[in-house]
């Protein structure tokens, strides 16, 4: 009986040296990972609808939003049917971040990326820029169902959300 009680208890903790050693293997393993990810879908920043927000020294706030149901541009090809263009207008103030940001517009379900230059993006008027690599005024252009209601536009570094601004 004692022999059973001893191999019982090496057994024990046996399995809580494994248990330790495997979960310090995927909390240093995958962390970083994780940690990743969930930034590609928790935004640093959210700014609430008409108002600015900061963080990480960079302001960020909606200028303008403006719908139109035709192709901007006097040439190339017409909208899709059944879509809608929003341009809108992000007035980004503060430090700059390494890179180029995107943005991404979103209904809450679906999610569209912002057209390319070259694509349905109007031409940007003096004083605003079209590609998001340093503050200031930028102009973002999204193809969308006309039956969609957006709530929010994000802004992304590297895939990850840095200001969710609400719509």
């Amino acid at each position: 009986m004692t022999r059973l009680s001893a191999l019982w208890q090496r057994n024990v903790v046996g399995a809580v040296v494994v248990v330790c050693a495997v979960g310090a293997y995927i909390a240093i393993d995958f962390g970083p990972y994780w940690s990743s990810y969930r930034n590609t879908y928790t935004p640093q920043l959210v700014v609430p609808d008409g108002e600015s927000g900061t963080s990480d020294g960079q302001t960020w706030k909606i200028e303008s939003i403006r719908y139109s149901n035709r192709s901007p541009l006097n040439f190339g090809p017409p909208l899709p049917s059944g879509t809608v263009l929003t341009v809108i207008v992000v007035d980004w103030s503060g430090t700059a971040l390494p890179g180029m940001c995107d943005a991404v517009l979103t209904d809450g379900k679906r999610r569209w990326d912002a057209e390319g230059v070259g694509g349905f993006t109007p031409i940007p008027p003096d004083g605003m820029q079209s590609l998001c690599h340093e503050p200031g005024r930028i102009q973002f252009g999204f193809v969308v169902p006309s039956d969609a209601v957006p709530t929010a536009v994000d802004i992304t570094h590297d895939d990850e959300i840095t200001a969710r601004l609400l719509l």
